[in-house]
């Protein structure tokens, strides 16, 4: 148990690795198919912790290890022997030098320097001449003599997650499941935490138990800021970690992700960096993989929501300048017509988003051959193996219990359905019509379109049309969205559609609640929805209901 990885839970029959089975929420063995408990897992990741700091304080007793603290900016710094800078090196104050007797201020973990200092200077300097014509270049050309190196402190993250989603414009919020198996989160306050991941990832596979020799000839760095803090930047992070997935599911940037991550288990690391902070300008090197992240005051505004109204506009342009030939005037009509409409709905609480800029360059790892450094950059070249999709988490009422689901929105069927659904409704009274049109010819003999003339019903049309446009500029994305296709995934990997037929059903009627359940989890209806508006929905409802008698009669009459 001693030698063991601390990042890996070992089968509790075997004692073989296992791995996280993330559907049924439990570790499995490969090796034997026996399953552990998180409970488990944590017993023995505690094991362990115990273990390495009471020979971290064994080897405290026998050293004389100093403690540098800052009173100005709070940095904490630990060099062994005595020998750390009488200036603190983030913001230039005195250092204040005490004894360091406790374990439980070091770190548990640690990821030693691959890259020495003198070829980490030229490669981030190398990096600032290729890019002198971005402000950021210039800057750290300019600021090489404040170049430093430092393991800096981090917490690594590992174990279950469980959250919930909620999406832009829909009430139905959807449960998520996941696991981590080790992402670095920074606890230092002085840094810029965006900056330091944008570094990542590193190897953890060449993680070992710390012990001071490693940090021999290194500044060392503690964690300066309050636990309060720290689970802070550790919700934010594994919330980050699942938010690209989350949005792609939900096919938007404006979703937002709640995690609870009572289940994690946390261990203090300290990773190699490489950095320069001088006034805004914040520039990282990875110690062990040679990545390169650098941020100045430089910021991006973009107005991601744009993308939908601009294109509702130019298919409805286009669609109704077919009759005109695509004449230029007409065109330019609809467009101000339509842009109007579809950017004043869909705009509606929307801001612009604001990001900071940060440079980085490409993934990479480090390698030596006959003790020459050697760097290879790509995507996806230091492939992180910690991190696992999450799985959304649906309630089965046929089982009576929750089941891991794929989720979906849009199908050809559904496109189809919701387009045949707007021509129902806008040619209601033409279709009407068309029946009692057939039952008068049947018994005259006359030509179906003597007495059948479709545009006097014009009135239904142009309400029924109004209807429909609201409906597909508001009410599709909501009523689409609040009505998932949900399938639930089985043990072979196959997935089996799971739900009712009426919880997964667009229509038009949406936008007035009918359709959707009310607090009780009883569905409302057409009646229903009338008569919680006591007179104004009767009197709504009569209303339309003349004008499709009306516009129905007119047709054949």
């Amino acid at each position: 148990m001693e030698n063991r990885n601390p990042l890996k839970v070992y089968c509790r029959n075997c004692g073989a690795p296992a791995g996280f089975d993330i559907l049924n929420q439990t570790y499995r063995c490969a090796a034997c198919g026996e399953t552990t408990g998180i409970a488990e897992s944590k017993q023995q990741m505690l094991h362990w912790r115990t273990l390495q700091k009471d020979n971290t304080q064994a080897y405290l007793r026998g050293q004389t290890v100093a403690q540098y603290a800052c009173s100005s900016c709070g940095a904490t710094v630990v060099f062994e022997g005595g020998e750390a800078s009488q200036t603190c090196d983030f913001c230039g104050s005195k250092l204040v030098r005490k004894e360091l007797t406790d374990a439980d201020q070091l770190p548990e973990l640690i990821i030693p320097f691959f890259i020495t200092p003198e070829e980490a200077r030229q490669r981030l300097l190398d990096w600032g001449h290729k890019y002198q014509h971005k402000p950021e270049g210039r800057s750290v050309v300019s600021s090489m003599g404040q170049f430093k190196g430092y393991y800096l402190p981090y917490q690594l993250v590992k174990g279950p997650v469980y959250g919930e989603v909620t999406r832009d414009s829909t009430f139905r919020k959807f449960r998520v499941a996941g696991y981590l198996e080790g992402t670095a989160v920074s606890t230092s306050k002085q840094l810029d935490n965006l900056v330091l991941n944008e570094a990542e990832p590193f190897d953890w596979s060449q993680a070992r138990p710390f012990e001071l020799g490693y940090i021999a000839g290194h500044h060392v760095k503690l964690s300066d800021i309050s636990d309060a803090d720290t689970a802070k930047r550790v919700n934010r992070e594994v919330e980050a970690e699942f938010l690209p997935e989350v949005r792609k599911v939900m096919q938007t940037s404006g979703c937002d992700v709640n995690m609870n991550n009572g289940e994690l288990d946390t261990i203090t690391v300290l990773l190699p960096m490489y950095f320069i902070k001088v006034g805004k300008l914040t520039a990282v090197l990875n110690g062990q993989t040679g990545r390169i992240a650098v941020s100045g005051d430089r910021v991006k505004k973009s107005f991601p929501w744009v993308i939908e109204p601009l294109l509702g506009t130019l298919l409805c342009t286009l669609l109704l300048s077919i009759p005109y030939h695509f004449a230029l005037e007409p065109m330019f009509l609809f467009v101000a017509v339509f842009g109007c409409i579809f950017f004043a709905a869909m705009g509606e609480g929307r801001t612009s988003l604001i990001e900071s800029i940060t440079m980085r360059s490409r993934e990479s790892k480090a390698t030596r051959e006959k003790e020459k450094l050697h760097i290879t950059e790509g995507n996806d070249i230091l492939k992180n193996p910690y991190g696992t999709k999450p799985v959304f988490i649906e309630f089965n009422e046929k089982k009576n219990r929750d089941v891991p689901a794929k989720i979906k929105f849009y199908s050809v069927g559904r496109w189809l359905s919701i387009l045949w659904n707007i021509f129902i409704l806008v040619m209601l009274p033409a279709i009407l019509a068309a029946g009692i049109r057939l039952l008068q010819i049947s018994e005259s003999g006359e030509a179906f379109m003597d007495g059948y003339k479709i545009g006097y019903g014009a009135a239904w049309y142009v309400l029924a049309g109004m209807i429909a446009l609201i409906y597909w500029i508001r009410g599709v994305r909501s009523d689409v969205y609040n009505h998932p296709i949900v399938r639930e995934i089985l043990p072979g990997g196959k997935t089996k559609l799971m739900g009712r037929r009426a919880d997964r059903r667009v229509s038009v009627f949406s936008l007035f609640g009918i359709g959707e359940r009310d607090k009780d989890g009883k569905r409302i209806t057409l009646l229903r929805a009338l008569w919680d508006l006591r007179g104004l929905g009767f009197f709504l409802g009569g209303t339309l209901l003349f004008i499709l008698l009306g516009s129905t009669l007119a047709i054949v009459y």
